[in-house]
């Protein structure tokens, strides 16, 4: 009976009002931006901007960075720079066909070179952003100092069919059967730019924090709230449907890397299904010579974001080592 009740009252709830999703800077004049060539990034600066610049990739393609907001405490040594990619969280939404890899990567130099100017900078990426900041250190390995990726998921076509292969062997039809109840709210979705009602399910489904596997250790999970807004145009046009044929993920990211001289560590989890033994296996002997493999020991895939402390400490003492090997 009662919970008949709490089914009805979310009935009328949805029938009385709309449900809202996060506007994104080009409906809330109240949100922060850096606007370069003409679009305006949502971002979160921290520390003094006199401090080497810090520029922290987030995951998806579809997340946003609130997430990664638990490693602030870098700020205390770098301007940390936390921005919401083209058309994903905060940041305006855009035709679903220029959300691309190298739209992503375009943007990131824009961003290097907004905060870097004639300096090299520090990235941190995070999954799909650690995919970014490979590829971007093969594209311009003059401009970044230190390096930290965290467990990408796939670098090249082959890393791409294994990825795609373990995540659905990891997962059941139990795992979707939450969608149906929030496309079922979708008609009251509010809209203001067209996109929110992909995003809200998408949001939703993000922000289930589902403990365990295949990304966490047994009885950890994220945050509810972890995340803003999801964009579903940018994983609808970069990451679908490379989960529907992995084949077609036809790039090669480590390209060029070679040429990256400057520090690179790459942190792997112990419980994640792409962990530290999947990057020591795949992705580790595409890397440079320099580069340091750092396990995080009975963490799992969000580490940065469920064992900050750690994680603050690790990349701390690594930004600390002189900045080029020459």
């Amino acid at each position: 009976m009662r919970s008949s009740h709490i089914l009805l009252g979310g009935l009328m709830l949805m029938l009385t009002g709309c449900v809202s999703v996060t506007p994104t800077v080009e409906h809330d004049a109240t949100l922060p931006f850096v606007e370069l060539d003409g679009y305006k990034f949502h971002v979160r600066e921290l520390g003094d901007r006199q401090l080497p610049p810090l520029i922290v990739v987030h995951g998806g393609p579809g997340g946003d960075s609130k997430y990664l907001y638990s490693i602030d405490a870098l700020a205390k040594k770098n301007h940390v720079i936390f921005y919401d990619q083209r058309g994903t969280g905060l940041s305006p939404r855009v035709a679903q066909e220029v959300l691309t890899l190298e739209s992503s990567l375009a943007d990131l130099d824009a961003l290097v070179s907004h905060y870097g100017g004639s300096e090299k900078v520090r990235l941190i990426g995070h999954s799909w952003g650690a995919m970014l900041v490979i590829a971007y250190l093969g594209q311009h390995p003059e401009k970044v100092s230190h390096a930290v990726v965290v467990e990408p998921g796939m670098l090249t076509q082959r890393t791409a069919i294994e990825f795609v292969s373990r995540l659905k062997a990891s997962q059941s039809w139990w795992d979707a059967l939450p969608m149906l109840g929030y496309l079922a709210s979708t008609p009251f979705v509010s809209t203001q730019d067209g996109h929110e009602r992909f995003d809200y399910v998408m949001t939703r489904m993000m922000n289930r924090a589902k403990p365990g596997a295949p990304y966490q250790c047994d009885g950890e999970a994220m945050p509810q709230d972890a995340f803003n807004r999801a964009g579903y145009g940018a994983f609808a046009n970069m990451l679908k449907p490379v989960l529907n044929d992995p084949a077609k993920f036809q790039y090669d990211l480590t390209r060029g890397i070679s040429a990256y001289q400057g520090q690179l560590m790459m942190v792997s989890s112990e419980c994640s299904f792409i962990g530290y033994a999947y990057q020591q296996r795949f992705n580790m002997p595409l890397m440079p010579k320099q580069t340091q493999h750092v396990q995080a020991k009975a963490m799992g895939h969000n580490m940065l974001t469920l064992n900050p402390e750690w994680s603050v400490k690790t990349i701390t003492e690594f930004f600390d080592k002189p900045n080029s090997l020459n």
